[in-house]
C-alpha cells in the first residue's frame, strides 16, 4: 500500500505489532461463523470482530448459524447484523437431531441468556424468532454450494450440533453430495473455539464447556471432520480480558447493551473473539500454531472431553500463545469499538 511508509513513519514499528496489515491483494476469507450468543456474552464480540473485519475487506460473511435453543438469540444476531448495515445476512437456527442421534439431555434443552431477548426486543430486526430462521444445516448446505471449492472458511464459537447435522446431512437440491462429501469438497478449513490443549481436562476432570455440552455431537463433528481444523482452546481465550472500552461506544450499538446486561460493561474473557481473528488473519504474530496431530474426543456420560495426539499423519492443529495477551486484546478491542459501515444510521426502537 502507498500510505503503508508514511503510516510506520508517524506510528513507528507498534503498528506492524499490534495491527497487522493485510495483503492488499488477498481476497476477504469467507467465513460461516456458528455462535451460541446465549450463556456468555463473548459470541456477541465474535460478531462485532467478524463485522469489524468485513468493513476492513479482510473478510466476507456467509452466514450466521445458532447452536444454542433459545428463541431470542436468532433475533439478536439479526439485530447486531442489523447495526452493522448487514441486515440480510442468512441466519440458521440448529434443529438438532434430524439424522439419526438423539441426545435430549445436552442439546433439546433451552439455554438461557442474560441480553438475547432485551436486545432483540430493543434493536431493528425482521427475524421475529429463532426457530423461524431456515435448519442451520440445511443452510450451510446452501452456503458451502454456492461457493468455489476448499474455499470457506467455518468457525465456531459455540456448541457443535450444527457441524453433526451438517456432516450427517443427506443430498438434496443444492448438491447432490452428502455431508461429508460436501464439507470435504468445499471447506478450507474449521476453526474451533473449543477443547483444553494439551491436556484435554480441567484439573477437576471436567473437559471444556463447548465440546461437553453436546457430548454426542462434539464426539461425530471432532473425531470425523474431513478437512484440517485449527483449535483456539481455553487458555488462548481466558488470558485475553476485552469489552469494558465498549462504552466508548454509542447506546445504540446493540454489542454494547450485550456486555452491559451480561456484565456491567466490564472485560470479560474473550474465549470466541480469538477463533474469529485467527480464522480471518491467521497466526500472524498473535500465535504460533503446535504440531500436527489428532483431538480426539472423548464421550464420557454426558462430560465428554478432548485427548490431544501429536501425529504428522493428522491435520488437527491448536493455537501456541506468542504475543502477550494483552497486546492481542488490544488488536480485538480495537475491532469492536470500530463503528458500522459509512451510511449505517444507528437507532433504537
Amino acid at each position: 500500500m502507498k500510505t503503508l511508509p508514511l503510516i510506520l513513519a508517524l506510528c513507528g514499528p507498534c503498528l506492524l505489532l499490534t495491527q497487522p496489515m493485510p495483503a492488499s491483494a488477498a481476497p476477504p476469507v469467507k467465513i460461516i461463523l456458528d455462535v451460541d450468543l446465549a450463556e456468555d456474552v463473548d459470541d456477541a464480540g465474535a460478531l462485532a470482530t467478524l463485522h469489524a473485519l468485513a468493513n476492513r475487506g479482510e473478510a466476507e460473511i456467509l452466514g450466521i448459524l445458532i447452536s444454542s435453543k433459545n428463541e431470542w438469540v436468532g433475533p439478536c444476531a439479526d439485530a447486531i447484523n442489523t447495526w452493522y448495515g448487514r441486515p440480510d445476512l442468512p441466519i440458521g437456527y440448529q434443529r438438532g437431531h434430524q439424522y439419526g442421534y438423539r441426545n435430549a439431555k445436552d442439546s433439546d434443552r433451552e439455554t438461557p441468556s442474560q441480553y438475547a431477548e432485551a436486545v432483540a426486543r430493543k434493536f431493528p430486526r425482521d427475524l421475529e424468532r429463532s426457530s423461524a430462521a431456515p435448519d442451520a444445516a440445511l443452510l450451510s448446505r446452501k452456503l458451502l454450494s454456492a461457493q468455489p471449492d476448499q474455499s470457506v472458511t467455518i468457525v465456531t464459537v459455540g456448541f457443535l450440533t450444527n457441524l453433526r447435522d451438517l456432516l450427517d446431512s443427506r443430498p438434496d437440491e443444492c448438491s447432490p453430495l452428502d455431508g461429508e462429501a460436501l464439507v470435504k469438497q468445499k471447506v478450507k478449513q474449521w476453526v474451533c473455539m473449543g477443547g483444553i490443549f494439551p491436556s484435554g481436562r480441567f484439573p477437576d476432570g471436567q473437559g471444556e464447556y463447548n465440546f461437553m455440552y453436546d457430548t454426542v455431537a462434539s464426539v461425530r463433528a471432532v473425531n470425523d471432520w474431513p478437512t484440517p481444523v485449527v483449535f483456539s482452546g481455553f487458555a488462548i481465550g481466558a488470558a485475553i480480558k476485552v469489552g469494558a472500552r465498549l462504552v466508548e461506544t454509542p447506546e445504540a450499538n446493540p454489542v454494547r447493551m450485550c456486555y452491559q446486561l451480561y456484565n456491567g460493561l466490564k472485560d470479560r474473557e474473550a474465549w470466541d473473539l480469538t477463533a474469529v481473528l485467527y480464522a480471518v488473519r491467521g497466526a500472524s504474530n498473535y500465535w504460533t500454531l503446535s504440531e500436527p496431530g489428532f483431538c480426539l474426543m472423548h464421550a464420557r456420560v454426558f462430560h465428554g472431553y478432548n485427548e490431544w495426539i501429536p501425529t504428522p499423519q493428522k491435520q488437527h492443529r491448536y493455537l501456541v500463545e506468542a504475543m502477550p495477551p494483552e497486546q492481542v486484546g488490544k488488536v480485538i478491542e480495537d475491532l469492536i469499538l470500530e463503528p458500522p459501515r459509512s451510511g449505517v444510521a444507528p437507532r433504537l426502537l
